[in-house]
């Protein structure tokens, strides 16, 4: 099994937060995290997604502006470029998912 099956949880959990993403609330980051082991595959312990799940959460908010996950949103499907770097973003906590 590879991360990339949670990479796919980053995208809608991300363009629902509705803060900038310089400004995660403590409570946004908690819900993403949340929502992300939630949405998990099967075959991870929860360690592994929570570390997962933190990480990917401090890094998407870092990569992405508040007008750039509002414009997520509202593609369908998203701008590959886009996509791309949610998927760079998330996938450098890939290592947290090792056992």
């Amino acid at each position: 099994m590879t991360y990339r099956h949670l990479l796919a949880l980053a995208l809608p959990l991300a363009v629902a937060l509705p803060v900038s993403a310089a400004e995660w609330s403590d409570n946004a980051k908690t819900e993403f995290v949340q929502q992300c082991i939630a949405g998990a595959p099967a075959g991870y312990e929860e360690p592994q997604l929570r570390a997962y799940c933190d990480c990917a959460a401090t890094k998407v908010s870092q990569e992405f502006s508040e007008a750039e996950l509002q414009e997520i949103s509202r593609q369908s499907p998203p701008d590959p470029t886009m996509q791309q770097r949610l998927v760079n973003a998330s996938g450098s906590c890939s290592s947290k998912l090792k056992p």
